[in-house]
């Protein structure tokens, strides 16, 4: 029947709704941009995640979901905790791929500055990745690989601010095999070999 809805399962058209807001960034993306992506009326779209910011803040989490999948599974099979950090920032570099960046930085630039609820999420979801790599920094510590006198949290501070640069250098077009090379010289400059601290 013309006009009818696609049936559309919930965690689909979230996943869509996410895309969507990734490529064009929050306030660019329309309501017809959303139930085009999504194969859902205005009215479904409404009923089932409610409006546009309730939708946008329900994306975001899907994307940290997302995201703190990817980094539990970079750790899998991994013992060496250093090799693990270059493959957690990886991820991130590997999401940022296609010139959209990474949805949490745009976020941060776009919406974050005016929007209180956004703002926290993005802080919990930054807090949350901060503590991954501070308990990976700990670990190459604790196995000597890198000298005790690195201050993790100023390591973690480092690498952050750095990856979020990045991210926002690939939506303006880098590609990932540049950020990557660049991030991962970054990371051997922050967590210098253990030899690099011993006096001469």
């Amino acid at each position: 029947m013309a006009g009818r809805p696609r049936k559309t399962e919930p965690e689909v058209a979230l996943a869509a709704a996410m895309n969507a807001f990734w490529a064009k960034g929050y306030e660019a993306t329309s309501m017809s941009d959303l139930t085009e992506a999504t194969g859902l009326h205005k009215a479904s779209l409404y009923q089932t995640f409610g409006d546009k910011h309730q939708l946008f803040v329900s994306a975001l989490k899907l994307y940290f979901n997302i995201t703190a999948k990817a980094q539990k599974d970079s750790r899998n099979g991994e013992e060496d905790p250093i090799k693990a950090i270059k493959k957690s920032v990886d991820t991130t570099i590997d999401q940022c791929a296609g010139g959209k960046g990474c949805l949490a930085v745009n976020s941060l630039i776009e919406v974050a500055p005016f929007d209180d609820e956004i703002d926290r999420i993005l802080k919990q979801f930054r807090q949350r990745l901060d503590k991954h790599l501070a308990r990976l920094v700990e670990e190459a510590k604790e196995k000597k690989l890198v000298g005790k006198s690195v201050d993790t949290k100023e390591a973690v501070r480092l690498i952050s601010v750095f990856l979020h640069g990045l991210s926002a250098n690939m939506a303006a077009g880098m590609s990932a095999n540049k950020a990557r090379t660049l991030l991962h010289d970054q990371l051997d400059l922050v967590l210098a070999p253990r030899n690099k601290f011993r006096r001469s």
